[in-house]
């Protein structure tokens, strides 16, 4: 680590762990911070549904999934928008012209 970074404490699965941010990036921590937090919750909602009847590799192994899948879904709509957006702006510039 260089002086230009310091570590913040992340809590998962009742393990630490320390992660590298650069000094003044506070949006990056708050991020790290709040990845940290749902993945605490995930983990939670999955530790009650299964009744602890699964080990926190397999719990852990769900959440991932979880929120690989929410990436996925926020990944295709992006998509969506951005072609939303290519379509208003051709649609604004075939107006233009038609009104000439």
């Amino acid at each position: 680590m260089n002086e230009n970074e310091f570590d913040i404490k992340l809590e998962v699965a009742e393990k630490s762990y320390y992660i590298p941010v650069k000094r003044g990036d506070e949006e990056e921590e708050f991020l790290y911070r709040e990845a940290a937090k749902r993945v605490g919750q995930h983990l939670f909602q999955y530790r009650q549904y299964f009744s602890k009847s699964l080990e926190n590799t397999q719990l852990l192994t769900m959440v991932a999934i979880h929120l690989a899948r929410d990436v996925l879904r926020l990944e295709a709509e992006n998509e969506v928008k951005t072609y939303a957006r290519k379509i208003q702006q051709w649609t604004d510039k075939l107006d233009e012209y038609l009104k000439k």
